[in-house]
């Protein structure tokens, strides 16, 4: 077998890692991005969570507020009830003193039900704004990280290339051209191995003859069915 199908192969074997690398380095960026954004969910959140705690507390001061001035309406009611006259008026302050108790008695409620909720926020803060810290080094530490890879893989990335201008010089320009069309429409993938009389890029059967014909002259053949290059070894036979 001459050189040709060799060097298809060697040029395949490039251009697979090359697509790697260029995956790698569009998905690298893209988890950054992502990391960045569920920081930024982490934080809103917490404010979230910071916004509750405002408003548990403005409501707390309101309620307190509301029972102080009950309280005060009341003993006001209660001196009133040694100055009224009438058998009438006195049981219309007693019901309304009763009602604003019973009033009072609500409020009270509400205010140990914020007083909870604003003991359940407190802590559900304290833990957030420290998994927060921890999130925003981890998010540092992994940024730096994947962009010190982004380096690396372009450099990684750059040297294939330079191999592959390499190979591609030394092919007819008239096969790097069907290589390339083929590529184009298969996904990538210009030539495949065969294995055990199947292209792999089809799943289809290749005729023995075309295989020893590879094989013999190492001539380029293509699946009659997808027009893969096919590439062919000798296999072991157990």
């Amino acid at each position: 077998m001459d050189l040709l199908l060799p060097m298809l192969l060697s040029l395949q074997q490039l251009d697979d890692k090359l697509s790697d690398f260029g995956q790698k380095k569009q998905e690298i960026p893209e988890r950054i991005q992502s990391m960045q954004q569920a920081f930024e969910e982490e934080k809103k959140q917490l404010e979230d969570h910071q916004q509750g705690l405002k408003d548990a507390s403005l409501k707390q001061r309101q309620l307190e507020k509301r029972l102080q001035e009950s309280a005060e309406d009341r003993k006001t009611k209660q001196k009133k009830l040694l100055e009224v006259k009438t058998n009438e008026e006195y049981k219309a302050l007693l019901k309304e003193i009763e009602y604003a108790k019973q009033a009072d008695s609500a409020t009270e409620d509400e205010i140990l039900a914020v007083f909870e909720e604003i003991d359940a926020l407190e802590k559900t803060i304290k833990e957030q704004e420290k998994s927060i810290r921890e999130s925003e080094n981890k998010l540092k530490e992994e940024t730096l990280r994947l962009e010190r890879e982004v380096v690396e893989v372009d450099k990684e990335h750059q040297i294939l290339q330079g191999e592959r201008k390499k190979v591609a010089a030394e092919l007819d320009p008239a096969v790097l051209g069907d290589y390339e069309k083929i590529r184009s429409k298969r996904a990538g993938q210009a030539v495949v191995m065969v294995r055990k009389e199947v292209c792999p890029g089809c799943h289809m059967q290749v005729p023995p003859q075309t295989i020893n014909e590879v094989l013999q002259t190492g001539e380029i053949r293509h699946c009659q069915y997808c027009r893969r290059i096919l590439y062919c070894e000798l296999e072991e036979t157990a």
